[in-house]
This record gives structure tokens, C-alpha cells and sequence, in this order.
């Protein structure tokens, strides 16, 4: 990946953007496994997305490792800037993926008609 800033901030928005199409995409699929009484498609959708933000969040500590494997410093150097926007990507996609965990598991427990 590259390092440009739109690609940087990219990496920041991926975790909550795929969240968000996570629960859309649910939304729309509730009535129809509610009518088939499975929650097959549902948890696709949870573990596609699971999958996802597991892979931003490799593209994050890649982009890390690349720029110096260290933790950010106040110096007001580019690599620095590479690590603190590609450690806020892997915290963004971490927190996003305990988002999705936590949907996916009501998927799996509860009937997709309640």
C-alpha cells in the first residue's frame, strides 16, 4: 500500500467504514432470514466483514513495520507521521473488529426475527 495521505487516512476510516456497510447490509438482509429462518446469510456477512478489518489492520502494521517498528515519537518527521496514522488504522480496525464480534455473536444467538 502506499503511504499517500489519502491512503493514510484510508486505513483510519476502512475498520469504521466496513462497520457501517456491516449493519446495512444486515439491515436488509433481516427480513429475508426471517422468512427462511436462517442465519446463514448473516453470519457471512459478520464473518466477511471480521475478515476485513483483520486484513486493515495487517495493512496498518505493515505500513508500521515499513516506516520503522517503533512507537511515535514527537518529532515532526515523516516516518513518525506513518507510524502514528498506521497505529491509529490498527487501534481504528481493532476496535471496529470488537464492534463486529459483538453483533456477529447476537447474530449467532438470537432469532433473526426478534
Amino acid at each position: 500500500m502506499k503511504t499517500t495521505p489519502r491512503a493514510m487516512w484510508m486505513l483510519i476510516i476502512a475498520g469504521p467504514a466496513i462497520v457501517a456497510l456491516e449493519q446495512q447490509v444486515n439491515f436488509v438482509l433481516a427480513r429475508h432470514a426471517c422468512s427462511a429462518q436462517s442465519n446463514v446469510a448473516l453470519n457471512v456477512v459478520a464473518l466477511v466483514a471480521l475478515v476485513l478489518t483483520v486484513v486493515t489492520a495487517l495493512i496498518g502494521a505493515s505500513l508500521w513495520k515499513r516506516a520503522g517498528a517503533e512507537w511515535p515519537s514527537e518529532e515532526a518527521d515523516l516516518p513518525n507521521r506513518i507510524r502514528f496514522i498506521a497505529a491509529l488504522g490498527i487501534l481504528s480496525s481493532a476496535i471496529s473488529f470488537l464492534v463486529i464480534l459483538a453483533q456477529g455473536i447476537a447474530t449467532v444467538h438470537f432469532n433473526p426475527c426478534q
